[in-house]
């Protein structure tokens, strides 16, 4: 009897652990290959709005009973966590981006036209905060909110940083330095929801970094020049060690300023 009652357990275990799995994807592959490569904005508005719907669908059949269980939680300092992530993201990565162009990574030829530039600043803002929302949700919420009761944290940490750097493959491809770089960046971003227990700090960060990335590069799958109108030049030993480094850093800064991001009790 105590053979057949640990079988039934590792069998219920597989089913919980399919269906996580099998949500994981079907999120996964919503977002990168249905919302990311939509050409219509109002498409795009569409699906971002459906997703909430489709995210609830599958957290009910994985048996969590609602949004705040990966992470999205309107706490009272939730706006608190979103500025302090955010201000940390846009100043290791505008740090990043002085060393490569004191080091010679690029040069700047220009500044986008006035007319163009808030509203080119307004879709850097939105759309990289959306991305790295729905991102944050799939790849850490979604994952700490599975795992965290069933598997210790330290493993639930690696799963949800090694899943980070697949995706990434998604929008750059699949190279071992850019897998490094993913590797290290989601320290910060892993730590951030570990830390707080919620989405809030961890899309700062995200959302932060992409926009000083959008500023000079514009956004994702976008021809148009960022704001600040650059010509890059060939990458090289000491830009590729700033690619780590500057994202190392912000993990140490992270974790020597996780006291100030607030906790969800």
């Amino acid at each position: 009897m105590l053979m057949i009652g640990r079988k039934r357990t590792q069998e219920i275990h597989m089913s919980y652990y399919g269906k996580v799995l099998a949500g994981f994807i079907v999120l996964n592959l919503y977002l990168n290959i249905g919302i990311a490569t939509s050409s219509q904005f109002w498409l795009q508005v569409l699906l971002v709005l459906l997703f909430f719907p489709l995210l609830k669908g599958i957290l009910k059949l994985t048996k969590l009973k609602d949004f705040h269980q990966v992470g999205i939680n309107f706490h009272s300092k939730w706006g608190k966590n979103l500025a302090i992530g955010f201000a940390i993201g846009f100043f290791f990565w505008l740090i990043k981006y002085m060393l490569v162009y004191l080091l010679g990574g690029f040069e700047v030829t220009g500044v986008m036209p006035l007319v163009n530039m808030f509203m080119t600043l307004f879709m850097v803002m939105l759309t990289f905060f959306i991305g790295s929302f729905l991102n944050d949700i799939i790849i850490r919420g979604y994952v700490f909110g599975h795992l965290k009761e069933r598997i210790p944290l330290k493993w639930v940490f690696m799963i949800s940083i090694t899943l980070y750097a697949l995706d990434d493959v998604w929008n750059e491809g699949f190279s071992i330095s850019n897998t490094l770089f993913s590797l290290i960046l989601g320290l910060s971003l892993t730590y951030a929801i570990y830390k707080t227990g919620s989405i809030w700090a961890t899309t700062g960060i995200h959302w932060g970094l992409n926009v000083c990335y959008g500023i000079f590069n514009g956004t994702l799958g976008s021809s148009n020049a960022g704001i600040i109108i650059t010509n890059f030049g060939t990458p090289s030993i000491q830009l590729e060690l700033i690619n780590y480094l500057v994202p190392l850093a912000m993990f140490l800064f992270v974790y020597l300023l996780r006291n100030k991001f607030a906790k969800v009790v």
